[in-house]
């Protein structure tokens, strides 16, 4: 009969652990999106090798492993709409070895914003997690509300670019090596454009009106002329 040492059985202890609650809320998240439409979910445990990505404009990953154990989800929704999307990304590694064949990307973009964090060369445990949700409002302006989280022993690069002068511009960069915890928190709402000349209306509509009418002010609902 084989003994484990008590720090063997701790690490299987937390790798069941960790199996159970992720089995647990996708559970839960499969009870309660039944019979929803536009949901695209991924999951991913065991003990191996795993490439896997999710690619659309308003968010992306992609996580890479080898020869290690991981738990991997992720869900994209979206309304009919297209008013709301949300995506979701989670990965947790065990065991990775370094070099780019263990690494986990996660982007988003919106608002005029694009937010990215990149672990790559993990080595031991790592834990990370991205949620992006993308809102558009009124008059076309969006709304983006981006976290990100990483913990563990990696080669860290985040970025965070404004790309409303119509060239990407740095508006926050970190570059790191080692066994860090990192939290990016991001959200922008867009101001609604309006045209410089807004009253412009106003003289064109008097402009068209026939001669005979004369002069017209316009004034607000309820004004007085």
């Amino acid at each position: 009969m084989k003994i484990f040492a008590p720090e063997d059985f701790k690490k299987y202890f937390y790798a069941s652990l960790f199996l159970a609650i992720i089995c647990l809320i996708l559970a839960i998240v499969a009870i309660g999106e039944s019979g929803q439409a536009n949901v695209i979910e991924q999951s991913i445990a065991g003990q191996g090798s795993l490439y896997t990505r999710h690619d659309s404009q308003e968010a992306s990953d992609l996580a890479v492993a080898q020869n290690a154990s991981v738990i991997y989800q992720a869900a994209r929704k979206w309304g009919t709409d297209v008013a709301t999307q949300t995506f979701t990304s989670s990965y947790i590694v065990s065991g990775a070895r370094g070099g780019y064949q263990n690494q986990y990307l996660v982007k988003s973009s919106g608002a005029g914003y694009k937010h990215s964090y990149q672990a790559t060369r993990i080595t031991g445990d790592f834990s990370g997690s991205s949620e992006v949700s993308l809102t558009i409002g009124e008059g076309g302006a969006e709304s983006l509300d981006s976290l990100t989280l990483m913990d563990g022993n990696a080669t860290f690069r985040g970025r965070i670019y404004s790309t409303e002068e119509g060239r990407p511009l740095t508006a926050e960069e970190m570059d790191a090596v080692g066994k860090l915890m990192i939290r990016s928190y991001l959200n922008i709402t867009q101001p609604i454009k309006t045209p410089e000349d807004w009253l412009g209306f106003c003289a064109s509509f008097s402009d068209s009106l026939p001669a005979s009418v004369g002069p017209v002010k316009l004034v607000p609902l309820n004004g007085t002329a």
